[in-house]
């Protein structure tokens, strides 16, 4: 073998060696996306349980978004604020777990308990008063969503024997 020949098979072995480094370069970088979508879901997730956490730690709160629920108008204005950064909050995280279904980093069956989770929220009278008043904060895409959910939501109290007046302390 002379020389020559030597030089082009070693250009040919390097370059199938660059190839392959590519090659595996993109399919790490592509998992390395993969999980950090994943880690940002699962973030969001961890977000929405301390959502949640906070109406049942709350009582005072619980009560503000029951009420607010029904009718959003009937609230204080601190009440409304208070309502809003809560249930702005709730539809923020729920807008950045449906871009992750979008993406395609969320399973779909997890998907589906969310948006029954906003179609049932979004259903209620107070509910959609607030979203009138600040839709526009949200994405096309998740305002799209929010308004087929609506359009198909029924409107169901939160509870079906709840009154929100028994809400209200007894006076002392």
């Amino acid at each position: 073998m002379s020389l020559e020949q030597a030089a082009l098979i070693a250009e040919i072995v390097g370059g199938i060696a660059v190839v392959a480094s590519l090659i595996y370069l993109a399919v790490e970088v592509r998992r390395q996306s993969k999980l950090n979508r994943l880690s940002s879901a699962s973030d969001l997730a961890a977000q929405r349980s301390g959502l949640m956490i906070s109406l049942h730690d709350n009582p005072e709160m619980a009560e503000i978004w029951l009420k607010g629920t029904n009718d959003f108008e009937s609230l204080d204005p601190t009440s409304k604020l208070r309502f809003g950064a809560y249930f702005g909050r709730f539809l923020r995280n729920s807008e950045a777990l449906y871009i992750h279904v979008l993406d395609k980093t969320l399973d779909p069956t997890l998907w589906r308990g969310i948006e029954r989770t906003i179609r049932d929220l979004i259903g209620l009278p107070g509910s959609q008063a607030w979203w009138e008043t600040r839709k526009h904060w949200y994405t096309d895409a998740f305002q799209s969503l929010v308004s087929d959910l609506i359009a198909g939501g029924d409107g169901k109290p939160l509870f079906d024997k709840y009154e929100v007046e028994d809400l209200q302390e007894p006076n002392a």
